[in-house]
């Protein structure tokens, strides 16, 4: 199933508030058991947190080859490439990690953000 982002999120995948909507929306989609195609074409600018919301929680679930086989994206920018590829790269170390250091990640970024 083709998906057009910009219809969900707009021209800018930026907030986090963004990536949660195209996380819940990807999220029911997989429930159908097919092939997701995202296509980025109209989406003009890009930040971390929104994959990092959008895609990242994804590889707590399934291995990256699984997300690979559920998840194509096209029609990125090398910007937005570039980011979703560093995102996948920190989620694949996070997820790694016990739920113990998981926690103490999480801990440290929240105490960051106050």
């Amino acid at each position: 199933m083709k998906i057009d982002v910009s219809q969900i999120v707009g021209v800018t995948a930026v907030s986090r508030e963004s990536g949660a909507k195209l996380r819940d929306f990807i999220e029911n989609e997989l429930a159908k058991d097919q092939l997701l195609l995202l296509d980025f074409s109209l989406v003009q600018v890009y930040a971390s947190p929104f994959f990092n919301t959008a895609i990242a929680p994804f590889l707590g679930k399934m291995t990256f080859q699984e997300l690979k086989k559920r998840i194509a994206f096209e029609n990125l920018s090398p910007v937005g490439k570039n980011l979703l590829n560093q995102v996948i790269h920190n989620a694949i170390a996070f997820y790694s990690k016990g739920p113990e250091e998981q926690d103490e990640l999480e801990d440290k970024i929240n105490k960051g953000l106050e």
